[in-house]
């Protein structure tokens, strides 16, 4: 047999990747919500495309917020601009409330304006969008760049929009709940995260479960097809308006970011998510540039998963199937295969009879508390001892999770 660079690498077991199926090609920025029992895709583009679906996985084009062009106010305000970004949408006393974005790339010159309707079904009587103007808006010199709107309702009713990207970082001030423009008694403007001013952090989006708000944010580069290097990363706090720390308790504001999806397989640059609960579960809702599509952006669903601490990881693409918690006492010895950030695709075995968990490069321990499986690798080769904390998927076939050197972890397991 000829030598291959990673003799570990399993070449025979590609990563499954099911995708959503219908209309879900030139999809940036997803912005999710549901009424009733459909679920509506906002994104990027021209007039802002909207999708909708009934399962979560098969998307239908429906139409544009502004199917003929832009309100005039927006196109005085920036002349040349061409299509409106990343939407964000609330339902508030009644109310449909739609946030986006106005810029041209790297201007700091940019607006976020809102528009309003009383259904998402268009046809529904009375469908029809109501632009209400400009919300927030940027310029050079500002310490802030107004794109990326993201809605939160705090525990107390009290409603938030958070903005910004790149230097200036994410920002966040008080709404009037009365009207969906800035509060005019609260003009505090906070900071939540921030990044070198050379590297990106954009696409903000914040959500409460228990205890805590979770701010979602995308990091490096995105746009580039197959060479985007797009990821999302989360902090917490139990203040909506921060601190936000990550797992290793950095703030967002120092760089700080815990990850919850990479690239890996045929999906690249994920980024720019929502979040969507539904029935005491949670999805992440984001676009990907598909290496089977010559780096085509598209939609994707995947639940995310929580481990015992609170923490959320991306499972594998929404299919249907249970995303509720994991079996407290699952079969889970046998043979999986296990990939941990750019490595190569392993071939793992987790013993019953001793906890012993052998790959072809490394031994170590494994134990299982629902829903977490923790694996306990010893130092081999050149590599270090590390230990991979994963969640156990609904269907007790998947798992993912992090490194403690940082890595997102992924397996499934094997027929074999």
């Amino acid at each position: 047999m000829a030598p291959t660079e990673n003799p570990c690498a399993d070449a025979a077991a590609p990563y499954p990747q099911p995708t959503q199926t219908g209309d879900t090609r030139d999809v940036h920025d997803p912005e999710i919500v549901q009424a009733g029992s459909d679920y509506y895709v906002f994104s990027t583009n021209d007039g802002i495309p909207i999708r909708r679906s009934r399962d979560l996985m098969s998307w239908t084009f429906l139409g544009r917020v502004f199917p003929d062009q832009l309100p005039g106010w927006a196109r005085s305000a920036l002349p040349g601009v061409e299509a409106p970004w990343a939407p964000a949408v609330a339902y508030v006393d009644g109310q449909y409330r739609l946030y986006y974005a106005l810029s041209t790339f790297g201007s700091p010159r940019s607006v976020i304006g809102l528009t309003t309707n009383t259904t998402l079904d268009p046809a529904a009587p009375g469908y029809g969008w109501q632009d209400r103007g400009k919300v927030v808006e940027s310029f050079a010199g500002y310490d802030y760049n107004a794109i990326d709107p993201a809605v939160i309702e705090d525990a107390d009713g009290k409603l938030w929009l958070a903005w910004g990207s790149w230097g200036g970082g994410i920002k966040l001030r008080a709404l009037d709940r009365a009207t969906g423009f800035l509060s005019p008694t609260d003009s505090t403007i906070w900071s939540l995260a921030r990044r070198p001013l050379e590297k990106s952090i954009e696409g903000a989006y914040i959500v409460r479960r228990g205890g805590y708000y979770y701010l979602f944010a995308s990091f490096d580069n995105c746009c580039n097809g197959v060479n985007s290097t797009y990821n999302v990363r989360v902090g917490r706090s139990a203040s909506v308006t921060g601190a936000y720390l990550d797992q290793a308790g950095v703030s967002m504001t120092a760089g700080g970011g815990t990850p919850v999806l990479t690239g890996y397989g045929r999906m690249l640059g994920p980024g720019h998510a929502s979040v969507l609960q539904k029935d005491g579960q949670y999805f992440l809702v984001h676009h990907f540039y598909d290496a089977a599509d010559n780096g085509g952006p598209h939609l994707q669903v995947r639940p995310l998963l929580w481990d015992a601490d609170g923490w959320p990881v991306a499972g594998e693409p929404y299919d249907g199937g249970p995303t509720g918690p994991p079996p407290a006492s699952p079969a889970l010895a046998g043979h999986w295969a296990y990939w941990a950030g750019s490595e190569g695709a392993r071939d793992i075995e987790l013993k019953a009879e001793d906890g012993a968990a052998v790959a072809c490069d490394r031994t170590g321990q494994w134990s299982y508390t629902a829903p977490t499986l923790t694996v306990q690798w010893n130092a081999a080769g050149s590599s270090g001892a590390r230990t991979d904390r994963l969640v156990l998927a609904a269907n007790a076939a998947t798992l993912a999770g992090l490194s403690s050197d940082g890595r997102i972890v992924r397996g499934y397991r094997r027929a074999n």
